[in-house]
């Protein structure tokens, strides 16, 4: 797991999402070495201050930090655990209003990929049920890339939707070896909004 903690980041913007959420993935890194990491212990989480519902492999901690999107500061809210050798996590941040929405999920989906030098290997509109239809930007995907140019690989199956004013990045990843397709859907596919 200590390969979590070798991510460098190449944003320059010390509040982007990708180098927030690299920081993130680290401190999940540093936790698992710490303590026993489980193999797939699923279970349900309604992460503190978020509106949804998902199934988690671990039990997940939660960090708030600010953020830019689409060009305006945002507070985001990351909950994610480390188990089997791969990272589940879930970020969220209400971006003020629905105008934002496009702007913030396309700065997520380009960090995405800026993140781990990567490319979208599939690539969908995500199917969220209850999440707003019809932004261009609200994909699911799988990336394949690399944190540095010789360093070992990383596999990653994010979902970008939004509902109102907030925006979600829900993201299965791994490096190296360690990457479980099958796990990645399921973390994926147990994304509940509410119906209101």
């Amino acid at each position: 797991m200590a390969a979590m903690t070798d991510m460098v980041d190449s944003s320059p913007d010390p509040g982007s999402p990708g180098r927030r959420f690299r920081a993130f993935v680290a401190l999940l890194g540093c936790a698992a070495l710490v303590g026993c990491s489980p193999a797939l212990d699923w279970r349900d989480a309604h992460p503190a201050g978020v509106d949804l519902l998902l199934t988690f492999p671990c039990k997940p901690r939660q960090v708030t930090q600010q953020v830019l999107l689409g060009g305006r500061p945002a507070s985001m809210r990351m909950t994610g655990c480390v188990a089997d050798g791969m990272t589940f996590a879930l970020a969220s941040a209400d971006v003020g209003s629905a105008q934002q929405v496009a702007p913030a999920l396309a700065t997520l989906r380009a960090s995405v990929l800026a993140n781990v030098h990567g490319t979208a290997t599939a690539l969908h509109p995500s199917a969220v049920p209850h999440a707003t239809a019809g932004l261009a930007d609200a994909v699911e995907m799988d990336v394949s890339g690399h944190v540095a140019p010789g360093a070992r690989p990383v596999h990653e199956h994010v979902v970008l939707f939004a509902r109102g004013s907030h925006v979600y990045q829900a993201t299965a990843l791994a490096v190296g070896d360690g990457w479980r397709a099958d796990a990645a859907a399921t973390f994926a596919a147990s994304i509940r909004l509410p119906a209101h």
